[in-house]
């Protein structure tokens, strides 16, 4: 301490040794304090925005509608190929069927193309141009098939009554003029011609052809001896010959051609990346949503601490924590209805792909899988399948009158009158429009069948009101079936495509009825039964 004159102490106030102490200025402070609780507070509102909108990003119905869409455009593909084996068997006297579905399956096309956008990575890119690929090569060999088709369709109508009419004349003046001799020479060999081109058509050999060559060497060699008449005869018979050995392996090969596009393999790639990508899709959904759950248990922590750091009561801090709680609570019971709404719309997706939603029917893609297994199961026991396509006589008429909603009304009750009269083991589907399929397993006999036709028929017979509105329908039914390994060698779209055709029969015999297929397989005989079409009332219980 610092000492005065006579030795007493001074108190000496010496600011520059002891300075004094002014209060910390807190403002400043407390502006850049707000400033950054401002961006930290922004910083968490964006991560939570983050979080959220990845937990609730994937549209379960966008997917859903690529996979329908998928396996829409699978149908048309395996429909096209119905079509081209029925113009091929001469079952369809134009193309049009071939052209009809190429519309919507480039529709479907695009459609899937835009639905890229939902995938990662190369690979579903790259399977939906192969499918591409495949659809294009496959419809430029449909064209190439329609041209060839068309020629050797001509020839094979024009040489069997051609060539029965030349015999004829050989029989008369032609013959008398020329020897015997060449006459039988030249016989002969018309009906050696005859007999190889059709063993040609059926199965083409190079062997039998150039049989069939030697054949058509011989009839120009033989037919220098006739008229001039007849010589002109010989070269149309010569070239619509010539024409069946051209074009008929070149419809084979065409034909193996189409099978060898891949375009049910690249379809099948392209489903199975879709899924796989949407199912990825969902994993991340549920990884951020798992990180949601510890962010805002990270958040809930920071709330805590802040609580305590800016207001030191506790009750501040219990009233804090009891909404917290509540909150909690709530976004539990959130979550849970969440889960609880997605399960719902899963299972109610599932139906909607397995079943028709305006009759509660399995549709077209569910009964192919039911067929597919029956043929199976019947393969494995040696049993009967059997399949009819049935089609409503009369409903374009009620739509027509009455409108589409005392349509619907018929369809629903078609749909409900046949499945109360058929077995629960049974299957009844609607495949589109006003046509229905019946599926039965383990019939015995042709009477079974029929018994159950006659029981179909007189359930849609029996339906006279829809809506208030006074209907009058009846159905036309084709039947098909296949017994032990047949069905599952001949397979389930034949046996549907044969149960169609039987349908058509009926139809041209008068509707109200009911027709088999030529096809038709009973009990352990593996040998085809002929049926002809009959009227319903043709046929008894029984």
């Amino acid at each position: 301490m610092p000492v005065g004159p006579g030795g007493s102490p001074t108190l000496v106030f010496d600011h520059d040794l002891y300075p004094i102490r002014r209060p910390r200025q807190k403002f400043p402070m407390s502006a850049r304090g707000r400033i950054a609780a401002i961006l930290m507070l922004i910083l968490l509102a964006v991560l939570l925005g983050f979080l959220f909108n990845r937990t609730t990003a994937v549209d379960l119905g966008a997917q859903n509608r690529v996979m329908l869409n998928l396996r829409e455009l699978e149908k048309l593909d395996a429909e096209w190929n119905v079509n081209i084996l029925r113009s091929r068997l001469g079952l369809d006297t134009g193309y049009e069927a071939l052209a009809a579905p190429l519309p919507r399956i480039r529709q479907l096309q695009a459609g899937l193309h835009d639905a890229l956008s939902m995938t990662r990575g190369l690979a579903a890119p790259q399977a939906f141009e192969q499918m591409n690929a495949a659809l294009r090569e496959k419809e430029r060999l449909v064209e190439q098939f329609k041209l060839g088709n068309a020629v050797l369709r001509e020839a094979l109508v024009y040489l069997p009554p051609a060539i029965t009419d030349f015999k004829t004349d050989l029989n008369g003046i032609e013959g008398a003029l020329v020897p015997a001799r060449t006459v039988l020479a030249l016989d002969g060999a018309l009906n050696a011609l005859l007999a190889d081109i059709l063993r040609f058509n059926l199965a083409p050999d190079i062997a039998l052809a150039l049989q069939i060559e030697n054949t058509l060497g011989t009839m120009l060699i033989q037919a220098a001896a006739f008229s001039p008449a007849a010589g002109e005869k010989v070269g149309l018979l010569l070239r619509h010959a010539r024409a069946v050995l051209r074009y008929r392996p070149l419809e084979r090969a065409i034909d193996v051609a189409i099978r060898g596009t891949g375009s049910t393999e690249s379809m099948d790639r392209l489903g199975r990346l879709f899924n796989n990508q949407f199912d990825e899709v969902l994993l991340q959904k549920q990884r951020y949503r798992s990180w949601l759950f510890a962010y805002s248990g990270v958040l809930l922590l920071l709330l805590i601490y802040v609580a305590r750091r800016l207001v030191r009561s506790y009750r501040i801090i219990g009233v804090v924590n009891q909404r917290l709680r509540g909150a909690n609570e709530t976004l539990e019971m959130r979550v849970a209805e969440r889960t609880a709404e997605l399960k719902a719309q899963s299972l109610q997706l599932e139906k909607l792909a397995h079943h028709d939603g305006l009759t509660g029917l399995v549709n077209y893609a569910y009964f192919i899988r039911m067929l597919d297994q029956a043929l199976v199961r019947a393969a494995r026991r040696g049993t009967t399948v059997v399949v009819m396509f049935f089609d409503l006589d009369g409903f374009k008429a009620v739509n027509d009158t009455f409108g589409h909603g005392t349509g619907d009304l018929v369809l629903q009750a078609v749909a409900r009158r046949v499945r109360d009269k058929l077995r629960a083991e049974d299957g009844l589907a609607r495949i589109g429009g006003d046509e229905f399929v019946i599926l039965l397993e383990e019939v015995g006999t042709r009477e079974g069948a029929t018994r159950v036709a006659q029981q179909t028929l007189d359930q849609i017979c029996g339906i006279t009101e829809a809506g208030g509105n006074p209907v009058a329908i009846s159905a036309s039914i084709g039947i098909s079936s296949a017994h032990g390994r047949s069905g599952a060698v001949r397979g389930g779209a034949t046996l549907l495509a044969e149960a169609d055709q039987a349908m058509y029969c009926a139809k041209q015999a008068g509707k109200a009825g009911f027709c088999l297929s030529e096809r038709a397989e009973w009990r352990a005989s593996a040998s085809l039964q002929t049926a002809a079409p009959y009227p319903a009332s043709a046929e008894t219980g029984a």
